[in-house]
């Protein structure tokens, strides 16, 4: 006798039996064919009966595949109730923004990373008083960075003013390309 092995988290409950009913109910013409017209009976579905069509399945290629796909497919199912709050996305991206994403995310899995970042410019953009708060504090940053350049002779801040960006491209730089220039320019003046 053939033994059928189901998924270790496969239950025969209501609803499991209704999402087996479910899914077999399209594939009635196959299911005839596989079982060689002794049909199965999907209105009154028994977990023996259930059972007994794995079997069958399992003597042809045919049969293994519905049933492999029927359970990789009551597995997703799983997967996707398991997932409270949470809906599947697919999109693509460049290689390079790919490539980034994974820097950015270095041990921690995508889909948090992506969160992460979408949730983190939904807070600033809700909370101007911080946004004022870091503009000040890199408007200070910025005014201590011009008197220490100021201090260095000529020929070092000629240097680093011409190695980097100019002060007007700066200016119009996004507020993270900006604190990564000013850090930058602060390990250049540290050396």
């Amino acid at each position: 006798m053939i033994t059928v092995d189901t998924p270790a988290s496969f239950e025969w409950n209501d609803t499991n039996s209704k999402w087996v009913k479910n899914y077999l109910m399209p594939k009635t013409t196959l299911i005839l064919s596989l079982t060689n017209g002794m049909g199965l009976d999907l209105s009154n579905l028994t977990e023996s009966k259930f059972t007994h069509f794995c079997e069958l399945l399992e003597k042809t290629a045919e049969g293994r595949e519905l049933r492999n796909k029927m359970f990789k497919a009551w597995r997703s199912k799983k997967s996707r109730d398991s997932d409270n709050g949470k809906k599947m996305y697919t999109f693509n991206l460049s290689i390079d923004a790919g490539i980034q994403l994974k820097k950015i995310a270095k041990q921690a899995p995508l889909n948090k990373t992506l969160e992460t970042l979408i949730f983190a410019g939904k807070t600033q953009a809700k909370d101007p008083e911080k946004l004022q708060q870091q503009i000040k504090q890199l408007n200070a940053e910025n005014q201590k960075l011009k008197q220490e350049i100021e201090t260095l002779n000529n020929d070092q801040a000629d240097s680093l003013i011409s190695s980097d960006l100019q002060v007007t491209e700066l200016a119009k730089l996004e507020k993270s390309q900006l604190i990564k220039q000013i850090l930058i320019l602060k390990r250049k003046l540290a050396i």
